[in-house]
């Protein structure tokens, strides 16, 4: 493939994105045209309003948001209605079953964090 093309498709669908935590999350494509896809932990999202896209936004990413132990919590393409109306029922859960994690009452102004609370010494 030329380099132009190849640089074309990367930029078209990049294998992964960029979350606000700063990790680089990897998309899942598929050749039965199902939307693209990502798994990433919910914590590292914080912050973010809108759903990631690819296709020079044409195309938003399914997101498969997970807990901190990578286990499913919910599916999603939009986003910013998931922080104002799913999150709360979310965090109630996930506050018990994962204490150390930060689940802050307005995710949109929370920094994204990649793991637990730094402890205080």
């Amino acid at each position: 493939m030329p380099w132009e093309l190849a640089s074309k498709l990367d930029n078209l669908a990049p294998s992964r994105l960029e979350v606000p935590s700063g990790s680089m999350i990897k998309v899942y494509y598929f050749a039965d045209g199902r939307k693209p896809e990502m798994e990433v932990r919910l914590q590292e999202l914080f912050g973010l309003i809108e759903t990631p896209s690819v296709n020079e936004g044409k195309n938003k990413i399914l997101l498969h948001l997970l807990s901190p132990g990578y286990k499913p919590v919910q599916v999603t393409q939009d986003l910013n209605s998931f922080w104002s109306k799913t999150y709360f029922e979310v965090r109630k859960d996930l506050l018990s079953r994962y204490p150390k994690h930060s689940w802050p009452e307005n995710p949109l102004t929370a920094e994204a964090v990649r793991g637990a609370k730094k402890r205080k010494p």
